[in-house]
């Protein structure tokens, strides 16, 4: 929930605004004792969750911040957070971070007020995902977007808790808070799970490796085909993906390898040709090199293993 300060009371909280069509869940101190002793969610968890429609008047000031972090995700009109002597301003698809402890204030803009889903949560994961906090993310609108289901699963969580403070419902919303953060932190990911191709050029790559899976590819071929040179390119792989281009690949084709060989039964000959290797012992070599066992062994290890 957005109090100033966290009530140490085993009764909910409750909230202090009201706008029209607005949802909020608030874990009581006896509840959160609960999930920080519970090893399924207390490395990740949900303090408070809610959303508020066209919140005119919604102003929030702590000095010396909370205690878990704020995701703040504006989906219409606009709003401020203010952190660190700066202000940045939230407008549709932006989502701002406010890391623990951190003094703060936000407010929604008075003439075009904010709709805003929001959640705090807790536990040692969210630590690491400093990387996104205290600055603004803009989640780039276009057919491709997912926004609707991003939304869809607040709303689960939301509603899950809203069914009541069960084991099972607290369970349920905090482990669907790991994929409802994995939506902001992994947008690209989360598009492309469902077919969305990206314009970045490191996806790009990625995807003409995979539909190539049974070629020769050099690193010339993948830097003409994203239109950037092989060192530009080289280098922005690495910075995303903290491989080469070239080792990303050849791990793609051993993932596939894996699957040739486990699901559809094939001779580690036909794999290897099937994946553009016209030595088959080169192949065993490189397959070894990745994943640490022969293509052989690795078939008889994973046949002894129970379905």
């Amino acid at each position: 929930m957005e109090d100033t300060t966290k009530d140490t009371s085993p009764l909910p909280r409750g909230k202090s605004d009201s706008f029209y069509g607005d949802r909020s869940v608030v874990m009581s101190a006896r509840l959160l004792g609960s999930i920080k002793a519970n090893p399924i969610i207390n490395s990740l968890y949900i303090t408070d969750i809610g959303f508020y429609p066209h919140a005119k008047n919604h102003y929030r000031s702590r000095s010396e911040g909370i205690g878990e972090q704020i995701l703040i995700y504006c989906v219409d009109g606009s709003g401020t957070v203010q952190i660190g002597g700066s202000e940045h301003c939230l407008d549709p698809n932006t989502f701002f971070v406010i890391p623990a402890g951190q003094p703060h204030a936000y407010w929604a803009d008075p003439s075009y007020p904010w709709s805003i889903y929001w959640l705090h949560f807790g536990g040692e994961r969210s630590l690491s995902f400093a990387s996104f906090y205290s600055k603004v993310m803009r989640i780039k609108p276009c057919t491709s977007s997912r926004i609707d289901d991003r939304i869809k699963l607040f709303s689960e969580i939301i509603t899950a808790l809203e069914l009541g403070f069960s084991r099972e419902n607290i369970e349920f919303a905090n482990m669907c808070l790991n994929s409802l953060l994995a939506t902001f932190f992994y947008v690209e990911t989360f598009r492309s799970v469902r077919g969305f191709k990206s314009t970045d050029p490191v996806d790009k790559a990625i995807f003409f490796m995979q539909d190539n899976l049974h070629a020769t590819l050099k690193m010339s071929d993948i830097a003409r085909h994203v239109q950037f040179s092989e060192s530009h390119l080289s280098r922005l792989f690495r910075s995303k993906t903290g491989s080469s281009p070239m080792d990303y690949f050849i791990n793609l084709k051993m993932q596939e390898a894996i699957r040739l060989l486990t699901n559809q039964n094939l001779k580690v000959k036909e794999v290897a040709f099937a994946l553009g290797y016209d030595d088959p012992f080169y192949f065993s070599r490189i397959f070894n090199r990745h994943i640490g066992s022969s293509p052989g062994s690795f078939v008889r290890v994973t046949r002894k293993r129970p379905a």
